[in-house]
């Protein structure tokens, strides 16, 4: 799951409502349940207590956040978070244990072993709620940032439908054909018709068969321009059904022929399964690649696999090729 570890000041004020209410709310009710004071000192008292431990939580997880979760993995966020979650909770309610003994609201006698034992159950509890009070909010904030997301990917395409340069080159070489080979221009044109059709398409997430489809008509399209690019197809039959964000594949491929092998050179795509992943390489023997900068159309890619899949982009430079990898988990 993505962590996302910005927590906005709005929820913060949901946190400390809670916290207060919910303080208010139990400590009344022990209060009366075992006779130690009456209803209002019972909810000030628990109020006392939600907002001490809302207090170490604002400052331990906002440090946390800032400089803990920022330095270490990504997947020892949640058992950090949930540490100082329970941190909060402990030191929270020792603090508001000695502010309602020394305003003398309840008069707790309990021995201390007691008492402590209930302070780690408070910090146990804590840490609980803030996991799910946690998850709830960052799937709401994944949820606006897929939305986000699936925005973008429907303006990409309509980026790909009227790109200039592409339609421009693809339309001369089809005026160019027309006199030389129409049977090919014929092809070429029923070849752009489908690429147009398919990636207009309001479907966000395809299969890698109806990918490929998309990447050959692709192929051959610029294969009229660039007839000295060789590309290679090793694609397992036993990925086809699976889905991933349009357009991952042909943005790759499209990668490699601007900015690796340009005019003349060799593509290889490959998909498979490995370890419990769908593993997808875009390689080419380009010498343009030397440095590779993520742009808007791979950064793109990268956010919509990750959101949508869980996935992740990776390339890479070695023995003179260039390699992008797409792994998506099972």
């Amino acid at each position: 799951m993505k962590y996302f570890i910005n927590i906005s000041f709005n929820d913060w004020l949901i946190v400390l409502f809670f916290g207060l209410t919910f303080g208010g709310i139990l400590g009344a009710f022990i209060s009366v349940l075992i006779g130690l004071s009456g209803f209002f000192y019972g909810f000030l008292a628990g109020m006392i207590f939600g907002l001490s431990i809302f207090i170490y939580s604002f400052i331990l997880i906002n440090f946390s956040n800032k400089y803990i979760l920022t330095k270490i993995d990504e997947k020892y966020w949640e058992p950090v978070s949930l540490f100082f979650s329970f941190s909060s909770g402990f030191l929270g309610s020792i603090t508001g244990y000695y502010i309602i003994f020394y305003l003398n609201l309840i008069h707790i006698n309990l021995p201390k072993n007691i008492l402590y034992v209930g302070f780690l159950f408070v910090g146990f509890l804590t840490a609980l709620i803030a996991n799910l009070l946690y998850k709830i909010v960052n799937l709401r904030k994944i949820e606006a940032e897929l939305q986000k997301s699936l925005i973008t990917s429907k303006l990409k395409a309509l980026e790909y439908q009227i790109n200039p340069h592409f339609l421009f080159n693809t339309l001369n070489t089809i005026l160019e054909l027309i006199h030389i080979n129409p049977n090919l221009a014929e092809k070429a044109v029923i070849s752009l018709s489908k690429y147009l059709r398919e990636i207009i398409d309001e479907e966000s997430l395809i299969s890698i068969e109806k990918e490929i489809e998309i990447v050959k008509h692709y192929i051959f399209i610029q294969k009229l321009r660039f007839p000295n690019i060789n590309f290679y197809f090793d694609i397992d039959n036993s990925v086809l059904n699976i889905n991933i964000p349009k357009l991952s594949i042909q943005i790759l491929v499209e990668n490699a022929i601007i900015h690796g092998v340009k005019s003349k050179g060799n593509i290889w795509i490959e998909a498979k399964k490995s370890d419990n992943k769908v593993v997808i390489k875009v390689i080419d023997d380009g010498i343009y690649f030397q440095k590779i900068k993520e742009g808007t159309g791979l950064s793109n890619l990268r956010t919509r696999l990750k959101l949508m899949l869980n996935g992740d982009l990776k390339y890479y430079r070695q023995d003179n090729k260039t390699v992008f990898i797409i792994e998506i988990p099972l």
